[in-house]
């Protein structure tokens, strides 16, 4: 008994010193949501989270693995953004539904949720900044043709992705997290990219070609039939908008004849 009162004494005296800690954390955290607020920078930085989870999972010497390691810095970061400012993550759906599981995944408990029935409202949410991100379903097709087109306008880009884990070994359901910024580099990123094909042979070829001799890996391929003719083509292609290869594969649509908008870079997900 005497070796467990000594064990927990010391535990307390480590609480202690993680509280002392986090608090000086927590200044810092304020310190930067006011230096956002007069740059007008986004609350929410996904390539900065997910290269400090990589870089911490890497340092650590055990007995904590990286999930738990995540899932304790996604509420240290969850508490930091809510003193930054009154995040609020918009969530496609109803309170406690898949969405809102999903979003409370990455974003955790500390920040505001609401909750908008269709795709358009959420990104109404976000165009108007009555949100700072937004999470909705990518479904077992891809997005659906809704959610495409209003990505096609260009103001909303995707910047992260959740993928939540289904009972009893069922495939990790995915999500999409939605802002107006393109982000920078994390180091290890995907680009989403929407190309509207008209309806005639060959034209699938056409898109896929500069991908393929720009040497860029084509992650995913999603089609949806558009409401102005034609078919949504939605292309995850492995690296950042901003590099060399993905850009060189994207310049070579244009003399095409292919219209496409860039939906986002984010980090990749393992």
């Amino acid at each position: 008994m005497e070796n467990l009162r000594h064990l927990r004494e010391s535990i307390d005296t480590i609480d202690e010193r993680l509280l002392e800690l986090l608090n000086q954390r927590a200044g810092l955290a304020q310190e930067i949501g006011r230096i956002k607020e007069l740059n007008g920078s986004p609350v929410y930085a996904p390539e900065r989270a997910e290269q400090l989870m990589r870089r911490l999972a890497a340092r650590s010497t055990g007995p904590i693995g990286e999930r738990a390691i995540r899932a304790i810095y996604r509420e240290i970061m969850s508490a930091s953004m809510a003193l930054e400012k009154d995040a609020v993550i918009a969530c496609s759906g109803s309170v406690a539904g898949r969405t809102h599981l999903a979003a409370k995944q990455q974003f955790g408990s500390s920040v505001r949720y609401t909750f908008h029935p269709a795709p358009r409202n959420l990104f109404d949410a976000l165009i108007s900044r009555n949100a700072d991100c937004g999470v909705i379903p990518f479904g077992e097709d891809g997005p659906e043709a809704a959610v495409l087109e209003l990505l096609a306008g260009g103001t909303v880009k995707i910047c992260s992705q959740i993928l939540l884990e289904g009972e009893e070994g069922a495939v990790a359901a995915r999500y999409l997290v939605l802002g107006t910024l393109l982000n920078p580099s994390s180091g290890d990123d995907q680009t989403a990219v929407l190309i509207h094909l008209s309806d005639h042979p060959g034209a699938l070829a056409s898109a896929l070609d500069p991908f393929s001799v720009a040497g860029v890996n084509i992650l995913s391929i999603h089609t949806k039939v558009a409401r102005e003719e034609g078919l949504y083509l939605f292309i995850e292609a492995a690296g950042h908008a901003g590099e060399s290869g993905l850009r060189g594969a994207l310049d070579q649509l244009v003399p095409a004849g292919l219209d496409f908008t860039i939906c986002g870079s984010y980090p990749r997900a393992y």
